[in-house]
């Protein structure tokens, strides 16, 4: 039998060490894990789970545990209910502690802890200032007892616990009021976009020849602008993109907007990587692959293609056709056409460069982009 006063010291010096490591630990799942191995290790029990309540199913599911078999941790519940012993620590807001199981008439043992054998089982409610979380709990096969002290010990596991859940919510809660207004900002932004363009659109039906080209050609760019933000901002994360799937809606919507210019021709994405950038440099890939394809569209001939190949820390986007080619003199850098200036600017060295592919049968451009170290 192990001495009372080396139990309750280890007791203490777990609940320092947890304290330290919750407070440190950014995600939570790491902490609920940690709970349930401090609980068998501070009381010599061979089960131990942490459970989180599911009101819509008024069910505690094994969030953490220790000694159960695979497939309970993130995947069995038990009631929620006061028919089960977490279910009445929960709803009664008191630590449940029971050393007959078999004999308790309070509340039936629960499927899961009959299987295992448990015997005896202490539960206590994980609570901080808002709603409960769930319940910390305890488990033994064999025919001893748990005691106040230990109910002292779990429940100053659980209360340290609850402090860790409540900052995790708070963090969770503050990214979610930033990511609204991000997005309240970027609708504003489009909207804004949108008014300019039609501006100028209507501003060219007033005005004769060469304004009224230069007016449309500066709509048409600012509706491109409009197209390419509003495509990356539809995407789950405001932070980072998947180009494969940016790149396929954002060709899906230049089928659509770019249908007269195309006369028949089409537009495919017959290749992209799977590879992930910043949401930042999106806009640039887009102006990018937008001006390619308006100008392959003019003066290429057949169906536009557009690659994104991942590379070791860059990426290489290419648009091509079928038509003639560029001259033989021919640099982007120096071109007097607005689209492969903006192509240019928005590949500028040291970050990116565009070259033409003389190789190829017909025009291609290739852009290439370098991750930022």
């Amino acid at each position: 039998m192990e001495p009372e006063l080396t139990r309750r010291l280890r007791q203490q010096r777990l609940i320092a060490e947890f304290g330290v490591f919750a407070l440190r630990e950014p995600a939570l799942q790491p902490a609920l894990d940690r709970a349930a191995h401090c609980v068998v290790e501070g009381l010599g029990c061979p089960f131990a789970k942490v459970l989180e309540h599911l009101p819509a199913e008024n069910r505690l599911l094994v969030r953490a545990g220790v000694g159960w078999r695979p497939g309970v941790v993130g995947t069995a519940t038990v009631g929620g209910d006061l028919e089960s012993p977490a279910g009445y620590a929960l709803h009664t807001g008191q630590p449940v502690l029971s050393n007959h199981l078999d004999g308790e008439s309070r509340f039936r043992t629960p499927a899961l802890m009959a299987e295992h054998g448990v015997r005896r089982a202490i539960n206590v409610v994980v609570r901080g200032d808002g709603a409960s979380f769930g319940v910390l709990e305890a488990d033994s096969t064999d025919r001893g007892e748990f005691c106040a002290d230990d109910i002292h010990f779990l429940q100053a596991l659980a209360n340290t616990l609850a402090v860790a859940i409540e900052r995790e919510a708070a963090r969770r809660e503050a990214g979610r009021q930033q990511e609204l207004l991000l997005r309240e900002i970027h609708h504003r932004v489009k909207n804004s976009l949108q008014l300019v363009q039609s501006t100028l659109s209507l501003q060219a039906r007033f005005e004769a020849e060469p304004a009224r080209t230069h007016l449309e050609e500066a709509a048409a760019r600012v509706k491109t602008i409009a197209a390419v933000h509003d495509r990356l901002y539809r995407g789950s994360s405001l932070g980072e993109i998947e180009m494969s799937v940016y790149l396929e809606g954002l060709i899906a919507d230049l089928r659509a907007s770019l249908a007269d210019t195309a006369q028949g021709c089409g537009i495919d994405l017959v290749g992209a990587d799977r590879d992930t950038w910043p949401a930042d440099d999106a806009p640039a890939f887009g102006l990018v692959v937008t001006e390619l394809i308006t100008n392959a569209l003019k003066y290429g001939k057949g169906t536009v293609r557009v690659r994104f190949r991942r590379l070791e820390r860059a990426a290489e986007l290419s648009v091509e056709d079928n038509g003639p080619g560029f001259p033989p003199d021919f640099d982007p850098r120096c071109s007097r056409g607005l689209g492969m200036r903006v192509v240019a600017a928005l590949a500028k060295p040291p970050r990116a460069a565009v070259e033409i592919d003389r190789a190829a049968p017909g025009g291609r451009v290739v852009v290439r982009f370098n991750r930022e170290s």
